[in-house]
Formats: structure tokens, sequence, C-alpha cells
């Protein structure tokens, strides 16, 4: 079937993306840089053929242009173009006479062209949220016009490719980009832990929000927990745990997905897509493997009744949806049956996946290829053949039925580990080789081998034990788990010297009497503030406070006004801490427990300083506890501080403000409308571009529905062009990438 179907398409389609199976024709779809066979490398190599795949490789490295003029899917680039030239790059090992790179696996030509694909797409990441665009441009970057509304998927589907460039390349700003879009798409999720189907990725604001687990949102599901096994990300594991309890409260009914209102639950269609067969296949990975058996088996049974599985099908009819009731030869039924057979050995699955072989190769089969099926009640077909029919769905049959293929190993005799991945398989071992991770660990066992002191361990229980503790540091962490990262710059002094003069407070305030502070009050929320004592001072002279301290009621912490936002303990101003308002306490017990709580506050950012001197000293300059503790302070104040603003609007209006809104509203309405404009008037014309048929059909609809609606007369006059020269293509796009990310802010 692959080989049909790749021969097919090297002679009738090649160089462009796919295959017109019907016609025996090329077309591109994508982007025009033959598509199908980009991804179809790594099969030809988990099929065992080697020379084809030299062949193919010096076919792509010799004729792909990564600086095109067109025009492409930001998520399909990266799934279909990214995705297959780093599996090829890191199977290639595996080809015998394949001449590999020196640096190999952290160099050579096939990641070489997949960093300069990413980096094409960089610009798109460059919004307001971190969440990309949909589409760009290869040569000019993103239309400075295009719509920044995209589907969910095509905003969580980058750290698997983005993050195995990083580790093997040795250039964070990949991850860390797929993390930040990540990271903003989980804080727009609703109050009941759910994410609509589209979102605008400049305001994070939701533009369709019907959520489910099938198409526009399925691969960001399966990115989060792919994603934390392949790079140990237990950050994204749980964000995946969190959706799965969200998706089985309000999505799931019996083994079933329907999709829902993303803001209360209620069911808007009852409809199962064939892409939400990925899901068992994704419990399977994570350990739910009963659950998942039990969720694929119920789906056998639309497979059962059609063949295939068609896109949309009506779980209230038990019959496909109109106009949705093709297969476009899919692979994510097949898929969760891989896992699910290599996690049961359930001869079921292959049972399952034979019945699939048999109606894909009678009904799908052409001269040159397999073809769409248009409608799986009559099996008419379509003159499309997907790429990922050769990189995915060929593939998965492939090594369900072959016990023996590499990919199968675990490891222990191969450098190719089967892995959780999307359509291109990723060696996570060769990932850790390639990364800093791995000169780190190196160097902390080579220091561990140094100094072990063995006499000492040959009595564990002795008190005078000093063994390995003083070698390594037990609170390190490595990068990936923390997911802080501050460069190589250590605390800020002027956080150092606020903490020191908050111990040098409390250190003398246990035997000294507290009086009621002043107050002074904010003109912003019009609250009593108090000053806190000051510090103790040995000149004997009375002197004022410049550096006060601001703290709002009960519980919240306050910065001074000239200080700046807190960006991860670099070069920030944070004012002392004083966590409870003193003056709010009612008894003088309350205010001696109120005090304590400040000064254990304290003491804790003194202790945090001191860890991270400690750190600092052994070599480990990203530590930086302390300014982490004073962020969370700051971000509780801020919250308070938004509270507080948003309270203000719930204030009920007098009587006599009503009066005059409605007096103010009854003068707009009685005023005359205007009956007629020039008749001079001309439709201006803003762009070269833009349409003269497009410029009438919007005035016709603006005279008759909107000037119309509201007594206004709308002459439509001559077309005017535009006084200047047209712009350059270069000014209607911008290549701008994102700045620098650290810990999911972006600077």
């Amino acid at each position: 079937m692959f080989y049909h179907a790749y021969n097919g398409y090297l002679e009738n389609a090649y160089p462009l993306d796919e295959l017109k199976p019907l016609t025996c024709k090329g077309m591109d779809t994508w982007g025009s840089f033959s598509l199908t066979l980009i991804d179809s490398l790594d099969t030809l190599i988990i099929m065992g053929n080697h020379t084809e795949f030299k062949r193919a490789v010096n076919l792509v490295l010799t004729n792909i242009n990564v600086d095109a003029n067109v025009n492409v899917s930001v998520f399909e680039t990266n799934i279909r173009v990214v995705g297959g030239l780093l599996s090829a790059h890191i199977l290639s090992g595996r080809v015998e006479g394949m001449q590999l790179h020196e640096g190999w696996p952290c160099s050579g030509p096939l990641l070489d062209l997949a960093v300069k694909f990413a980096s094409k797409l960089l610009p798109a990441f460059n919004t307001e949220t971190g969440m990309p665009y949909g589409t760009v441009n290869l040569r000019y970057g993103v239309n400075k016009f295009e719509t920044p509304v995209t589907c969910t998927a095509g905003v969580g589907t980058f750290v698997i490719e983005f993050g195995a460039l990083s580790r093997l390349t040795g250039d964070p700003h990949f991850e860390k980009i797929a993390l930040n879009a990540l990271d903003a798409l989980y804080r727009a999720r609703s109050g009941i832990g759910l994410v609509g189907n589209h979102i605008n990725t400049e305001t994070g604001l939701w533009t369709a929000t019907d959520a489910g687990i099938g198409a526009g949102v399925d691969s960001y599901f399966e990115y989060l927990a792919k994603g934390g096994l392949l790079f140990h990300r237990p950050k994204l594991l749980q964000q995946f745990y969190d959706y799965e309890k969200a998706i089985n409260k309000y999505i799931r009914q019996d083994d079933w997905f329907t999709w829902v209102s993303m803001t209360k639950g209620g069911v808007t269609f009852p409809i199962f897509q064939s892409l939400e067969a990925f899901w068992p296949g994704v419990l399977a990975l994570i350990g739910k493997v009963d659950d998942a058996a039990r969720i694929l088996l119920t789906y056998f049974q639309i497979n059962r009744q059609f063949g295939v599985t068609p896109e949309f099908y009506n779980l209230q009819n038990h019959e496909t949806s109109n106009n949705r009731a093709g297969y476009p030869l899919r692979p994510e039924m097949i898929e969760s049956m891989l896992y699910l057979y290599k996690s049961t050995k359930d001869p079921t699955f292959l049972h399952e996946a034979t019945a699939m072989v048999e109606a894909i190769e009678h009904g799908t089969k052409t001269k040159c290829g397999y073809a769409t099926i248009k409608d799986v009640n009559d099996y008419t077909l379509e003159d499309r053949m997907e790429s990922f029919f050769l990189a995915e769905t060929t593939k998965y049959l492939y090594l369900l039925f072959d016990e023996n293929n590499f990919m199968h190993n675990d490891g222990t005799t191969s450098r190719i580990i089967d892995t959780p991945n999307e359509a291109h398989p990723i060696d996570p071992g060769m990932l850790y080789c390639c990364s800093s991770k791995r000169a780190e660990d190196i160097t902390k066992l080579q220091k561990f081998e140094d100094n072990i002191d063995f006499i000492s361990l040959l009595d564990l229980r002795d008190p005078n034990f000093q063994g390995m503790d003083k070698d390594l540091d037990k609170e390190d962490l490595p990068i990936e788990a923390t997911e802080v990262d501050v460069g190589e710059e250590q605390m800020s002094p002027l956080i150092e010297a606020e903490i020191e003069e908050q111990e040098l407070r409390w250190d003398q305030s246990d035997n000294i009497q507290i009086p009621l502070p002043t107050t002074t009050a904010t003109p912003e929320t019009n609250i009593q503030v108090p000053l806190p004592p000051p510090p103790p001072t040995t000149s004997t002279s009375t002197t004022t406070t410049t550096n006060i301290e601001i703290s709002a009621p009960d519980e919240i912490i306050e910065e001074s006004p000239s200080s700046s936002s807190f960006s991860g303990g670099v070069n920030a101003e944070i004012t002392p801490i004083l966590l409870i308002d003193l003056k709010s306490s009612k008894s003088k017990t309350e205010l001696q427990e109120r005090v304590k709580v400040n000064k254990e506050v304290n003491e804790l950012i003194s202790n945090a300083k001191e860890h991270d001197k400690k750190q600092h000293a052994a070599g480990d300059l990203r530590s930086n506890l302390a300014g982490e503790i004073l962020q969370y302070l700051i971000d509780i104040r801020n919250e308070y501080s938004n509270l507080l603003k948003i309270s203000a609007k719930l204030e009920t209006p007098s009587m006599e403000d009503i009066k005059v809104q409605l007096a103010k509203r009854k003068y707009v309405t009685e005023q005359p409308g205007i009956e007629i404009l020039n008749d001079d008037i001309c439709v201006s014309i803003e762009r070269s571009s833009d349409s003269l048929a497009l410029k009438r059909m919007l005035n016709i609809i603006y005279s008759k529905h909107i000037f119309g609606k509201h007594q206004i007369r709308f002459i439509q006059g001559p077309i005017c062009r535009p006084k200047d020269a047209p712009p350059k293509i270069e000014e209607m796009y911008f290549t701008d990438k994102p700045g620098k990310i650290i810990v999911g802010i972006k600077f």
C-alpha cells in the first residue's frame, strides 16, 4: 500500500505537495515544498528502505526552497515539515552507508533545514499573548492584515518539534516560545476548566466557545501529554490531567465525547468526530489502559458499520452527518490501536486493524494511489491523497503487524526508543545527549566521584556521617522541572539590600512596643493606608522615613509607587514587605499575632536569600528563591488591587445619577437625523490590492442597511485612487520574532 502510493506520488505529482489519485496529477496544498516526500522520509527507514531514503533526502536538501514567496499554515508546516525533517535526522543514524555530519546527532543538514523552517514560523508568535497567528509567509513574515483568530490546536501543537529543536541545537528559544504559548492557552480556559475551538491570539478572547476533543482542539491535548512524557515536564502532564477531569465531567457521555459550551457545559452538538479517536491512544500512553481500551472498543461500532471512520457521526440517529460523511484516510483510529495492542497484546485490535486495511485497499485504491472517501455510505471517492496517509496511516499499520520492528525496542538494545510522539518518532535519549542538561549531570557525577568518602558509607547510621550530602545539592532541580531561567545574572543588589533591611527591622522588634501607625489615604481606592514602624536607627535625631511602605487592608502586600514591575529577580526595585495591616488589629493579642506573621514572612525571605547565596557560591546562578517569593507576594497585592477596582464598579448609582442619564438619553434620541451627505463623496481605495467590486458592494450594504437605519442618506460617489504610491510588499508584513522568554513572561 505504501509503495503503490509513494511511487504514484513520485511519478505523477512530485515536486508538488500532494497526489491527486483519481486523475494521477499533482497539486500544491500547504506550501509548495514537496510535502508528501518530506512527510514520508521516516516511514522509509521504519520499512527498511535505506537506499530510497538516501535518494529522497538528497532530493529534499537539493530542491526545497525555505525562502519561497508563499503563505503557509504555521500549524501544518510545523507538524508535517519540521516534524518530518527532525525525525528523518534522528533516524538517519540507522541508515547503512549514510554519511552523517561530524557533529551528528547535534548537527546535520536535515536538522539545519528544520531549524530554517522553524525560524520562518517564529514571527507568527510575536503577539500580545505569545500565541501564534495561523498563517505566515515564508519570505516576508506575517501580513499586517492577517486575522489573529486561529484554532486551539494551532496554538498548542508545537512543543514536541520546538522542544526537540532546542535540545538538539542547544538553543532554548524554540522550546520557551512553545511553552509560552501553552501557558497562555491554559490561562485562557473557562471557569469550568474547558477551552473553546477558536481564539484571538492578540486579545486572548475566545471567538468560538464550543468545547470538545475533536477537530480544532485534538492535538493540543495530545501534545500536553506527549510533551510532558518526552521532556519530563510534570507541569504539562498536570495541565493534561486538569483538562481530563473537566472533559470527563462535562464532555464525556458514557464512552462517547460530545461538544458542549465551554462556559456552562451544556451539550451543543451530539456528534462523534473521527479526530477524537486519538484520545484512547493518549490515555494508553499515560497508563490508563483499561479506560482507553473500553473507549476504543466503543468506537469500533462505527468502523463495523462503515468499514472506516466517517468524519462526523450523529450519536442520536446512528448515522453520518450531512456533508461530513467522508474518510480522508486518517490515522487516528489506527494509532490508538497500535498503542492499545502494544499495551495489552489483545488480538482484537489486530482484527480491527485488518478490517480497516481491507476497507482501504478495496474501497480507495486507484491506479496511482489511494483516494479520500467522499461518502462512507456509498464509497464515492474524492481526488485527493493527503500526505499523512504515507506519513502516519501506513506507518502505524505496518508497526502493528511488524512485531520485530526496531521501533518496538525499549531502548536497552537500540539507540531508537519507542517514544510518545506526533506523526514522527523523536528519540528522547538523543535529545538528552545534545542538551546542556547532560553536561551539567556529567559535572555533578564527576564531583560526586571525586569527593565521595567510602569509609563513611560503611555505617550510614553514624551520627557523624558527612557523606555525599556535602557534595550534592539536595534542593537542586533540573531546569526542566523548575521552569526557571534567569540566565547567568545573580540576584539584584537592590533586592538583597531590601531583605537585609527587613532582617535588621525584625531582629530588634521582639521587645519593642508597636505604636498604632498614622494613616494616609490613597487617592485611587480611598483606603486608609497605615505606615509601618520605622527601621531601627542609631541616630538620636528624629527623621522622616522617605521609603514608605503602603499596606492595603487585611493581609495584603503593597509596594512603593516608584517601584518597577518585578522581572524574575533581575534589576527590580522591591519595597520592604508588610504582609498584615497592623492598624486593623482590634486587640493586643491580635496585634501580636499579626506582627508574628509579618516577621515569619520576612524570615522566610531571609532564609531564601541565604539559600540563594549558597547556590551562587556553588556555581548555580539560576537559584532565585527570594525573588520568587517576593514576586508571589506582589501578585497577591495586584490581585487584591484589581478586586477593589472591580468592586467599585458594582456600586449602585444614586437616583440623581439615574435621572441625569435618562435625561441625556432622551436628548440624544430626539435629535434630528442627517438627511444627506455631499454628492461628491468618493470611495477611498487604501491599498492597491483592494477590490473595486468589493468596495461597491460594501457601500451598497452601508447605504441600505446601516446609514438607512439611522435616517442618513448616503450618496455613492466616484472611486478615489490612493494619492501615494502603493506600498511595497515588504511593508505589508512584519518579520519581528518574539523577544527573550523567561518563565512564561515575554519581555
